[in-house]
């Protein structure tokens, strides 16, 4: 590591960022874009699984028909369910994944806890 670098690899080979200002290498990674785009992400996942999450209930329905009228409704409540799990599940990852991208490329991600300034990629 030569003097003023902000990236560096330490003793066990991870890579780490100093603080352009004070060569801090207290920094702390604030993700805010990848915190509000998992959350967006899971919300608009969710609200797509619910709608198919009909489906779904036909489907889980139509498999509870040989169980009677308590397998149609047990099949339709599990399929239901399982599409809002799904969908939010997908929309989360999609979604904290663009949101990855946003704060690597766009945001100041890095904090450093000594001299309180923020800086991002584009900064080192």
């Amino acid at each position: 590591m030569k003097q003023g670098d902000v990236i560096f690899t330490n003793q066990d080979g991870e890579i780490q960022i100093k603080c352009p200002i004070c060569q801090s290498e207290r920094i702390e990674t604030r993700n805010i874009g990848m915190k509000a785009g998992g959350t967006l992400g899971a919300a608009a996942g969710a609200t797509a699984g619910i709608a198919g999450a009909m489906s779904g209930a036909e489907a889980g329905a139509a498999v509870g028909l040989a169980g009677g009228p308590v397998g149609v409704a047990i099949g339709g409540l599990f399929g239901a369910i399982m599409g809002g799990l799904v969908g939010a599940a997908a929309g989360g990852s999609a979604g904290a994944g663009i949101g990855k991208i946003v704060d690597d490329t766009m945001l100041e991600n890095y904090y450093c806890l000594d001299c309180d300034h923020s800086f991002g990629k584009q900064d080192i």
